[in-house]
């Protein structure tokens, strides 16, 4: 072989490493049709996965509370919610004075609301506090008040005595438990008959009026109140206890003598929008006895609604006085 073909023959097996680097497979991966990864050997490539945290690793619980009113005031139920997010998983529960009520577990990250009914069985101060599984996340104190008015402001008042008796209604939303009810009222009189007691009675509603039947009974003698005006109480033997729905307060006087038409007189105090004008409102009520001669006694008629609106200051009270 002269010098000339071993040039070319050495030229040719240059030509056959480069075309082996430059074009051959190297054993990486590779794509048929731009979709699936695929190797040398046509198998399909399994790519790493990439995790995405979760709702609940992506945001911390968070709950809001409806607005409470000021006051409670007893017999009158309030809603209260909480709204839970993020929250899977949790236990909301609500604890008021002791009394514990569970609202249910979350069972989502999306917002849940739950909603309590308040419903306070004695005035006082309360201590609400609001629980996700063992932390606090609410925590107040809720004044609870008496039921009815405790408005003493000017001078307006009705009379009570053996022959004129007057009622106040009631409504009730839920349970409550009385032991008292308070008036603001006044003795007319320095001098007092022998024996004269005031009265204070609880009755059911009767179509709109005062039933017969006396659910509390509570009376002091007449010389316990005073010529000015005070809230006087009149504490029950026995706490009642009265259910959702509508009950009166009737006041009246009696004395031990009945045969006499002189009565002891005791001024229950009211207020009023100043429209004298304005017809009375169907939660108030009076009776005016009239004088039997053959019984010589005042004997009942029947409850009639007041010449105007008022609103008398008498509070039912779940707490002795």
């Amino acid at each position: 072989m002269n010098e000339k073909e071993r040039m070319l023959l050495a030229f040719g097996l240059l030509l056959l490493v480069l075309g082996g680097c430059i074009g051959g497979p190297t054993g990486g991966n590779i794509t048929e049709g731009g979709s699936i990864p695929l190797n040398v050997s046509g198998n399909e490539v399994q790519l790493p996965v990439v995790t995405q945290p979760s709702q609940s690793e992506q945001c911390e619980p968070t709950y809001q509370f409806s607005e409470l009113p000021a006051n409670g005031i007893l017999g009158r139920s309030v809603q209260f919610s909480v709204t839970a997010r993020c929250a899977s998983g949790k236990t909301i529960i609500l604890n008021i004075d002791g009394t514990r009520e569970i609202g249910g577990q979350v069972t989502t990250d999306d917002p849940v609301i739950f909603n309590f009914i308040l419903s306070p069985a004695r005035e006082g101060t309360k201590q609400l506090v609001v629980w996700s599984d063992n932390d606090v996340i609410y925590n107040r104190t809720w004044v609870v008040l008496p039921l009815g008015s405790t408005d003493t402001s000017g001078n307006k008042n009705d009379p009570v005595s053996v022959k004129e008796w007057i009622a106040t209604r009631f409504d009730i939303d839920g349970t409550i438990n009385v032991k008292s009810v308070g008036v603001y009222m006044r003795r007319l009189y320095s001098q007092t008959m022998e024996s004269s007691m005031v009265v204070a009675e609880i009755r059911p509603d009767n179509n709109g009026r005062p039933g017969e039947n006396q659910l509390a009974v509570s009376m002091i003698p007449i010389t316990e109140t005073t010529l000015t005006p005070n809230w006087i109480y009149f504490n029950f033997p026995q706490t009642v206890t009265l259910g959702p729905g509508s009950y009166w307060v009737v006041f009246r006087v009696t004395q031990e003598t009945q045969d006499q038409i002189v009565s002891d007189v005791v001024n229950v105090h009211y207020t009023f929008g100043g429209d004298t004008t304005k017809p009375a409102s169907s939660n108030i009520k009076k009776m005016n006895l009239q004088w039997d001669n053959s019984k010589r006694r005042f004997v009942e008629t029947s409850w009639e609604p007041l010449a105007y609106d008022r609103t008398y200051a008498v509070v039912l009270s779940g707490i002795e006085h």
